[in-house]
């Protein structure tokens, strides 16, 4: 299918299939109590439904991800999917989406998680109540006309609730950071993260303070960061992507306008659109907790996303998923743009 028909497929698969038939498997009781549907299947639906990579080029497949077991199982469902898709649908369980997991500590500790002067992506970085977090990257903050750090909200802004003016450490606060001798800059803004209608971006930015120098293009390890990507992440697309948790990781987009994406968060679960999946090509997980804020990279070396969760089932693999917002759409959100 092309992209056009792929996307019209997507709408009248929601509208017609999986939100009568989730509204009556809750009437009847056999999933999780009963609660409103929202736009599509709900926070409670466990369904978000993309676009994965067909048989070539440019030729696509509905891409279906399935985050309950209840509707994993349900035959019927699946039937109806599969001949609404045309036998063109990527059915994959990834079970629950987390903003990140516990952190858990190395015996000998990488670079990305020690104090790092100058500032470097990729290195641990957080809001000084967190755990710990990712140091995606620099931006220049069209407002103020001043270079900033890119990570989450859940990193910088602790689920909304922070104040602008707090204090931003490096290394995080479970990384030894204290607020006496590490506060690299202080909250400057925060897209919020609602719940009751599915988000775009879990994306913050923090001034620097002006004593901290810092380094807007290394990639340790990896070359140098090339500015933004000009055109859209399509499935298929090599992508990497350097965290406080797992270090520099390859992994391959294997679904793009991904919605009804839902996330734990510490104060519940929040759905999310058009994100873009991606699985890895390693030997071990794309991902892991900590790695939240990590701006990923195209093969190339140029910026196209913001990762914010992931899971630890499903991928042909095995070893999970990771899910990312559109970097040009966190860029929009908070005023800013990326160095070239």
């Amino acid at each position: 299918m092309d992209l056009k028909t792929v996307r019209a497929l997507k709408t009248e698969i929601a509208e017609q299939i999986i939100r009568p038939l989730v509204t009556e498997i809750r009437a009847e009781r056999r999933i999780v109590r009963s609660t409103a549907i929202r736009r599509l299947t709900g926070v409670e639906g466990g369904i978000a439904l993309g676009i994965a990579a067909g048989d070539g080029k440019n030729d696509y497949r509905l891409a279906v991800r399935v985050q309950r077991r209840a509707l994993e199982t349900n035959a019927y469902l699946r039937q109806q999917i599969e001949e609404a898709a045309r036998n063109k649908a990527d059915i994959t369980y990834i079970g629950t989406v987390f903003k990140g997991g516990a952190l858990a500590a190395p015996a000998v500790l990488p670079w990305h998680q020690l104090r790092q002067r100058p500032l470097l992506i990729g290195a641990s970085v957080g809001h000084y109540s967190i755990t710990a977090g990712t140091l995606g990257g620099f931006a220049q903050h069209t407002a103020s006309g001043k270079a900033v750090i890119l990570s989450n909200n859940h990193v910088l802004a602790n689920e909304n609730k922070a104040k602008i003016g707090d204090a931003i450490l490096q290394p995080a606060a479970y990384d030894g950071g204290r607020k006496s001798k590490d506060k690299v800059g202080e909250l400057l803004a925060f897209e919020p993260v609602v719940s009751g209608a599915n988000n775009l971006v879990d994306a913050a930015i923090a001034s620097i303070d002006a004593d901290i120098d810092f380094d807007a293009v290394t990639l340790m390890g990896a070359g140098k960061l090339k500015g933004l990507r000009k055109t859209p992440l399509r499935p298929g697309d090599k992508v990497f992507k350097i965290g406080r948790t797992t270090g520099a990781t390859q992994g391959v987009v294997t679904a793009i306008e991904v919605d009804d994406v839902v996330v734990s968060y510490e104060f519940g679960d929040i759905g999310f659109d058009s994100q873009i999946e991606i699985q890895t090509t390693d030997s071990g997980p794309f991902s892991s907790g900590g790695d939240s804020g990590s701006v990923i990279m195209d093969e190339k070396g140029y910026a196209c996303a913001l990762l914010f969760a992931g899971s630890d089932q499903g991928g042909t693999n095995g070893k999970g998923v990771t899910f990312a917002n559109d970097l040009s759409i966190v860029l929009e959100k908070l005023g800013l743009t990326m160095p070239v």
